[in-house]
C-alpha cells in the first residue's frame, strides 16, 4: 500500500471515528456540561498519546513552533467546542450539522485564496455533492423542528459561533501543515492536546463546571469511548495533513454524519429509507470523486 493510499485511509478513519463520538456524545449530553465533556474528552486524549511519548520524548520544539502549535490546539480542541456547543444550543442540531459539513469547502477555499492549493473542479464539485448528500440526510431532522428554526435563526450571535466554529476548523487545517513538515505528527499531537486539556481546564473552573462528575458505568464507557477516538482521530489527522492536501483531507469529513447515522441503523433507532440510501450513495460519490482527481502528468520534454 501507498503512502499515499495510507494518508487517504488515515483520514477516512478520522472522518468515521468523528461520527461514532457523536454517536456517544448523544448518549451523555444531558448528564454532562459541555466543558467538562470537553475536558474528559481531551484529557483521555492526551493521556493516551502523551503516555508512550514521554518516556523517549526526543524532539524539541523552538519557542515560536511551540506557542504556534499550543495554539492552534486551543482553537481547534477548545474554542471550536465551545463555539459549536453555544450554537448548539439555541439553533437547531439539523442546523448546525449541515453548516459545520461545508468544512470541506471552506477548506478549499481558504486553500486557494491563500495560494496552498491550486483549483481543482474535482474537489469542488465532490465537496459540493458529499454537502447534498448530508442536506437529504438530515432533511427529516430539518423538517421536524421548522417551527423551532426560524426562531433561533434570529440569533445572530449563535450563527456566528457557528460560523466561526467551522471556519476555525479549516483555518487550522491549513495552519498544521508547516509543524508536521518539521516535526513528526505524534509530537505535534501531544502538544497540542496538552495545551488545550490545560486552558479547557481553566474554563471548567471559571464557569464551576466539575472536572469528574458523577456518571455510571455505561456513561463513563461511552466518555472513554470518546477520548479514546479522539486520540487516534487527531493523530490520524494529522498524520493525513502532512502527506495530502487539507482539502483532501477534510473531505473526509463528511463520512461522520453517515457514520453516526449508520450506528444508529444497525442499533435499531431508525429503519432504512429511500431517503438514507440516497443519502449514502450522494456523501460517498462525493468522497470519491474530489479524492480521485487525476494528477497531472508530467509535460512532455521539448524537441
Amino acid at each position: 500500500m501507498s503512502e499515499r493510499t495510507q494518508a487517504i485511509c488515515a483520514a477516512a478513519i478520522t472522518g468515521a471515528l468523528v461520527g461514532a463520538a457523536m454517536v456517544s456524545t448523544r448518549a451523555v449530553s444531558n448528564d454532562v456540561s459541555p466543558e467538562t465533556l470537553a475536558f474528559l474528552r481531551y484529557a483521555i486524549g492526551a493521556l493516551m498519546l502523551a503516555a508512550p511519548m514521554l518516556r523517549r520524548w526526543s524532539v524539541r520544539f523552538t519557542a515560536k513552533d511551540f506557542c504556534a502549535v499550543a495554539g492552534l490546539g486551543i482553537l481547534q480542541f477548545a474554542m471550536l467546542i465551545l463555539l459549536l456547543n453555544y450554537a448548539l444550543a439555541r439553533l437547531p442540531a439539523a442546523t448546525c450539522a449541515l453548516v459545520f459539513s461545508t468544512l470541506p469547502l471552506v477548506t478549499l477555499c481558504l486553500a486557494i485564496a491563500t495560494g496552498r492549493e491550486r483549483f481543482s473542479w474535482p474537489r469542488l464539485i465532490g465537496a459540493g455533492v458529499a454537502v447534498s448528500g448530508i442536506a437529504l440526510l438530515l432533511q427529516p431532522s430539518a423538517a421536524a423542528v421548522g417551527s423551532a428554526a426560524v426562531g433561533s435563526a434570529a440569533d445572530g450571535w449563535a450563527w456566528a459561533a457557528l460560523l466561526g466554529a467551522t471556519f476555525i476548523g479549516a483555518a487550522c487545517s491549513l495552519l498544521y501543515r508547516p509543524y508536521l513538515r518539521r516535526y513528526p505528527s505524534m509530537y505535534v499531537s501531544v502538544v497540542a492536546m496538552l495545551v488545550s486539556v490545560l486552558f479547557l481546564a481553566g474554563v471548567c473552573l471559571a464557569r464551576s463546571a466539575p472536572l469528574l462528575p458523577s456518571l455510571s458505568g455505561f456513561q463513563w464507557a461511552n466518555v472513554v469511548f470518546i477520548g479514546l477516538s479522539s486520540a487516534v482521530g487527531y493523530f490520524c489527522l494529522l498524520w493525513a495533513l502532512s502527506r495530502l492536501e487539507a482539502s483532501r483531507v477534510m473531505s473526509f469529513q463528511a463520512l461522520a454524519p453517515i457514520t453516526a447515522v449508520l450506528i444508529e441503523l444497525l442499533s435499531g433507532s431508525y429503519p432504512l429509507t429511500w431517503r438514507l440510501t440516497g443519502a449514502f450513495v450522494l456523501v460517498l460519490s462525493g468522497v470519491w470523486f474530489g479524492t480521485h482527481e487525476r494528477r497531472a502528468s508530467a509535460p512532455a520534454n521539448a524537441a
